[in-house]
């Protein structure tokens, strides 16, 4: 249950991103909770988190095409359009979230969006797009079911193929020298920290009817219940005012 309130809220951050570093941090995240279920041996927490990185990969895919899309149409007619106060330019956008163009042109392609299928598809660009989201969606649910987790290479497989079956054969790309992987800017994350923020999900998130579960607590166990809720209400304040600190600090 917790695992799915978890999961069900990653993508919902994902979809309402509207920026390329907001999309890079839940990668990053994702990326370490990632390595901690390896760590752990926890496949289940390990399936979701690595679709939750590769959602977030696709998702910079798609503003970074949409932020070039928009930098073209300002540039109609051979002159730039003024830019609006709250829009950055596609290297603005990168550079503050530390990705290279090559990242992005790797994820675009991820997300079955980029400059190639977008040249080849023309009118049908659309109908092309449709068809590499319900492949992702496939290729997800295969995961899902299976408990395996998915990888890179395997939905961009997935993709590929499904705009193939649109479009018709899509060109190979030339094997140059790969460039240097771009490392989620993250630190180990920790058993504690996991374990910690996840207990606290689960008193914020999980539906629970206090009278029903508290009439249903042993007798002998009241003391020590009522002891630890006290204990929780104390240390809460402290998290909040960690978390409020390091906001300030990183101002």
């Amino acid at each position: 249950m917790v695992t799915l309130v978890r999961y069900e809220q990653a993508r919902t951050a994902l979809a309402e991103c509207a920026r390329i570093d907001e999309a890079s941090q839940i990668r990053d995240k994702a990326a370490a909770l990632a390595a901690y279920a390896r760590q752990r041996d926890d496949r289940e927490l390990e399936v979701w988190v690595r679709e939750i990185h590769l959602r977030a990969c696709v998702r910079i895919g798609e503003l970074s095409r949409d932020i070039e899309a928009a930098e073209r149409r300002r540039g109609e007619h051979g002159r730039l359009l003024p830019i609006a106060e709250n829009q950055v330019t596609k290297a603005q956008a990168l550079a503050e979230a530390g990705l290279s163009t090559a990242a992005a042109a790797r994820y675009e392609e991820l997300a079955g969006v980029s400059a190639t299928v977008t040249a080849i598809a023309g009118d049908r660009a659309g109908q092309a797009e449709a068809a590499g989201k319900a492949a992702m969606e496939a290729y997800f649910a295969q995961s899902r079911a299976v408990g395996a987790p998915p990888t890179m290479a395997g939905l961009r497989g997935a993709v590929r193929g499904a705009l193939e079956a649109t479009l018709g054969p899509l060109p190979t790309r030339t094997r140059r020298p790969a460039p240097p992987v771009d490392q989620p800017k993250v630190a180990p994350i920790g058993a504690d920290w996991a374990d910690f923020t996840a207990a606290v999900l689960t008193v914020a998130t999980l539906p629970v009817d206090f009278a029903s579960l508290a009439g249903r607590a042993p007798r002998a166990l009241l003391d020590d219940l009522r002891g630890e809720a006290r204990e929780a209400l104390r240390r809460l304040p402290l998290w909040i005012n960690a978390l409020e600190n390091e906001h300030d600090d990183a101002a």
